[in-house]
């Protein structure tokens, strides 16, 4: 009998989810609680507690290649980095190309997600399901579950001595839509990470200054790369992940905030914080060095504290007569749904195997997708763990036990114990493409490079310097894409369709002859001795 496999939101990790139960010839049922899909990245007018939503300004950090899934190329017409309404437009044309619509059911809201009487013999849950059209709630028992409900749901709330007694407005990132009810009114943005960011230069639009206060600073870094194309394209390459695996961190962030300094000076502008540039989830922002340079923008250290009116920051300064303060102050991951035996978060910390599975379940039935923070774009890595999911359901593939798993979650903690600033943010981070090929070896698709070097050097070049993009892990394995190398073959030529306003004219690019394989065989060389002598 096939599976019932029950998928918990229908945002792009419900849709990746939905295909790669298809594929797996499992049988989904996915509940969105609105009436549409694409979860975040669709703009509502409402603020719809406990569903994420973006501003309507908001851009895609990630460029349209490196955001893409793994079978699914971009058009080549869509910008080369998209406005929320061109990803969800992507969204849907893919939901469209796979017909994934109709096994959603929409304006279903998850009320409990439980236990079956019989778990530990058949890994059933029962699911409480509310029709928010009536209000009718029924109970259903599923084979599996998956949720994808994302970790921008629920607000975290910096506190501040006064904020009680503070009478202007307080707006978390999560409830702010337009800038324009705060044209002319005096702001502070409290948090520099990316939405934080984003607001600030939002707001500036309508309203100056605009107060940007930080704790810490951040590395902020552009999205545009050199010659104007995109950064991830340049930097986000296996080569690059080499080197950093070989060569000391203190090096790796030597070179890179010097790169990011020589077009933004971080102390000259007062945003250099005291961490490494790899210490901290990546802030991106092209527009904040002129925001700043101009005054529209300006750094302010943490809050002290709040009166009825004004805010004082640590350095003694304050802002009087302030209307609104924006907390761009993160979330708290959690799962109120699901019963707090199965799974309980506290302090943004998830127990979680490969950030997907609970390593104590009697049975393995239960998988949680996009509950990461990458280093690149979030879709390819959900795509993976949605196609390894499916084989652990069927029984393809089978986890370690509790107690490799355990050891697991505890050395990646570790890991990011000693990399990372300690904040609640930085719990589930993963360095994109050595996650993403530790995704493929398990699913059976991470391409085989060396094959490549000896049938298609031209080609392994594109794999080991080009873009990673998500289409690498469709050349092989299960479900494997015969369009897959096409696609990696033009994906620059899409890249550069986005901004030409006419055919660009035939330019050969340069391809890698003998020289070029000598030349890349003497650069691995003299990696591999880095590697051997500098422990």
């Amino acid at each position: 009998m096939t599976m019932r496999v029950a998928i918990i939101g229908g945002g792009c990790c419900g849709l990746t989810a939905i295909k790669a139960c298809t594929e797996a010839g499992l049988q989904p049922v996915c509940f969105e609680r609105t009436d549409d899909i694409c979860g975040l990245w669709r703009f509502t007018e409402d603020v719809i507690e406990g569903k994420g939503s973006v501003a309507k300004s908001t851009i895609i950090k990630t460029s349209k290649e490196m955001t893409a899934f793994s079978d699914f190329p971009p058009p080549p017409e869509f910008p080369v980095y998209m406005h929320q309404e061109y990803v969800c437009t992507y969204f849907r044309m893919y939901a469209d190309k796979f017909d994934l619509k109709k096994y959603i059911r929409f304006k279903s809201e998850i009320e409990r997600v439980s236990k079956s009487e019989d778990f530990v013999e058949t890994g059933r849950w029962k699911l409480k399901i509310k029709d928010t059209t009536t209000g009718v709630s029924t109970e259903e028992t599923f084979d599996a579950v998956v949720v994808c409900t994302g970790h921008h749901a629920y607000k975290h709330y910096a506190k501040f001595p006064g904020m009680e007694k503070f009478k202007g407005e307080i707006v978390h990132t999560h409830d702010y839509k337009y800038s324009a009810p705060y044209k002319n009114k005096k702001a502070i943005v409290v948090g520099v990470g990316n939405s934080g960011i984003d607001a600030a230069v939002d707001l500036s639009h309508v309203t100056s200054p605009v107060y940007l206060s930080t704790r810490r600073g951040a590395w902020v870094q552009r999205n545009i790369g050199p010659k104007g194309v995109p950064g991830d394209v340049v930097t986000t390459t296996r080569w690059n992940s080499y080197l950093e695996s070989i060569l000391p961190q203190s090096w790796t962030d030597s070179a890179n905030e010097r790169r990011v300094n020589q077009t933004f000076d971080h102390t000259l502008y007062s945003v250099k914080p005291k961490h490494r540039i790899s210490g901290q989830h990546p802030s991106l922002n092209d527009d904040l060095p002129l925001r700043l340079a101009s005054g529209s923008v300006k750094m302010k250290p943490n809050i002290k504290r709040f009166t009825e009116s004004h805010v004082e920051f640590e350095d003694g300064s304050i802002v009087t007569n302030v209307d609104v303060v924006v907390l761009a102050t993160g979330y708290d991951y959690g799962y109120p749904f699901i019963d707090k035996d199965v799974v309980d978060v506290q302090e943004n910390v998830l127990d979680f195997y490969l950030y997907e599975f609970l390593p104590d379940l009697e049975k393995q039935t239960m998988a949680f997708i996009g509950c990461i923070q990458p280093t690149g774009a979030i879709m390819p890595i959900a795509e993976l763990q949605c196609r390894y999911a499916m084989q652990v359901f069927k029984g393809d593939k089978t986890l370690p036990s509790p107690a490799a798993m355990w050891a697991d979650i505890e050395r990646r903690r570790s890991v990011m114990r000693g990399r990372y600033v300690n904040t609640q943010r930085h719990t589930i981070q993963v360095d994109y493409i050595t996650f993403l090929d530790e995704m493929a070896s398990k699913v059976g698709c991470k391409p085989n490079i060396l094959r490549y070097l000896v049938t298609n050097p031209v080609f392994a070049m594109k794999l080991i310097f080009g873009p990673c993009t998500a289409y690498q892990y469709r050349l092989r394995g299960p479900n494997s894409w015969e369009g897959a190398k096409k696609a990696i073959e033009n994906q620059w030529e899409r890249t550069e369709k986005a901004t030409m306003v006419k055919d660009p004219p035939a330019v050969e690019r340069q391809g890698w002859g003998m020289p070029g394989l000598y030349t890349m065989a003497g650069v691995i060389l003299l990696a591999v001795l880095i590697r051997v002598f500098y422990r």
